[in-house]
């Protein structure tokens, strides 16, 4: 009887040390999923790591979460698994196919930020080409005037020294 209320008591607090737990990211900026050693230093232990470590790309982000096993506890682990005639890769494997999909579902949210932040981009940039054209047409518009003001101006200039032309002619000696 006490042993079911000591595993609950432990259960309950395994539970609220994952609660309290924050998600970690590596330098890749990706959520760095946590994993569990399988090395025979460090068997059992468990830990975060680049979220790329599968693919050669990785940014080397590591950290324990475990302290280390004494060397008793690490021999009771070998002789279970042993005990077990199942090599632990596979329960490695398990665990990275669980690990991939979390990469994936972290991957496919940074692909759709980055869309939308396209988008946006976008967005700004239409909007900044509909600006420039706007201004050359305004700019067009300032040369057309200051064409026709010249040209009033050459006017006005090529009248008046008509007129004074006519005045001398007209003005007796």
């Amino acid at each position: 009887m006490e042993s079911i209320i000591l595993s609950s008591s432990s259960n309950s607090s395994n539970r609220s040390d994952r609660e309290g737990e924050r998600e970690r990211f590596c330098y890749c900026g990706l959520s760095s999923p946590r994993r569990t050693s399988w090395t025979r230093m460090n068997l059992g232990r468990r830990f975060y790591g680049c979220a790329r470590y599968r693919e050669g790309l990785k940014c080397k982000y590591f950290k324990w979460i475990d302290a280390k096993f004494s060397d008793r506890a690490r021999e009771v682990i070998l002789d279970l698994l042993d005990g077990q005639r199942q090599p632990p890769s596979t329960f490695v494997d398990d665990l990275d196919d669980v690990d991939s999909k979390q990469v994936e579902a972290s991957s496919a949210n940074s692909l759709k930020n980055e869309v939308s932040k396209q988008a946006e981009v976008s967005s700004v940039n239409y909007l900044l080409k509909n600006e420039v054209s706007r201004m050359k047409i305004e700019r067009k518009c300032y040369q057309m005037f200051i064409i026709v003001l010249f040209c009033y101006i050459a006017y006005l200039m090529i009248k008046c020294k008509a007129l004074e032309d006519k005045k001398k002619f007209l003005q007796l000696p």
